[in-house]
């Protein structure tokens, strides 16, 4: 959840969780805007119950990183967290532009478009559908796309459908095939040959405990 600074909220689970507060200086993160040509007026929108995965490959390398031995070498985690941040200000930014530095998606656009994946991550998931939501065409669409999330419209919601996956086979003892296709492969097969060539594992490794070292 992206929770903006005096935006009161009560976010509640049905199951046990772990939390992790990553808080931004709101006048850092304007600064960022401006350095990125956002121009004046940036604002954080508040946005609950989303997945993006490149946020959560680097929120798990700063824990990662604050875990383990200390170093003197702050670069590597001052990077991680500014990293963290450009990817929270592309998904929730309030300013309304046609197109961001570059050619990308305005943050709106770009977070109506990842929701509209994430919850049809079952069923399949056009290019024009995608494009329709961004509000371009869809010769178009790919290119912005790309632009603001540094992979194509493809290999984002392979990499989503994998995570959720990956999740349900690990939290859950249902048949393996039940779950590839619920998360949108065509069968167990592909969902086999997906995650071997994305993460070097398979559904059968992640349930034996038998993770790529």
């Amino acid at each position: 959840m992206v929770n903006p600074a005096g935006w009161a909220s009560r976010p509640r689970w049905q199951d046990d969780v772990e939390l992790l507060l990553l808080a931004f200086d709101p006048v850092w993160l304007e600064k960022l805007a401006a350095e990125a040509g956002t121009g004046s007026g940036f604002e954080l929108a508040p946005r609950f119950h989303f997945t993006d995965p490149l946020l959560k490959v680097l929120v798990e390398r700063l824990v990662a990183e604050f875990e383990g031995p200390r170093t003197d070498d702050g670069l590597y985690a001052e990077s991680l967290v500014q990293a963290a941040a450009a990817v929270v200000m592309r998904t929730c930014g309030s300013v309304a532009r046609r197109e961001v530095r570059g050619g990308g998606l305005p943050p709106r656009r770009l977070a109506e478009v990842l929701d509209y994946i994430h919850t049809r991550l079952g069923s399949r998931v056009g290019l024009d559908d995608l494009a329709a939501v961004a509000g371009v065409s869809a010769s178009h669409f790919t290119r912005v796309f790309k632009t603001a999330t540094g992979v194509s419209p493809h290999q984002y919601v392979t990499q989503v459908r994998l995570e959720r996956a990956r999740q349900a086979l690990l939290r859950t003892s249902r048949p393996i095939a039940e779950i590839a296709v619920e998360h949108g492969f065509a069968d167990q097969s592909h969902m086999t040959r997906t995650m071997r060539r994305y993460t070097g594992t398979t559904p059968g490794m992640l349930r034996g405990g038998q993770l790529p070292g």
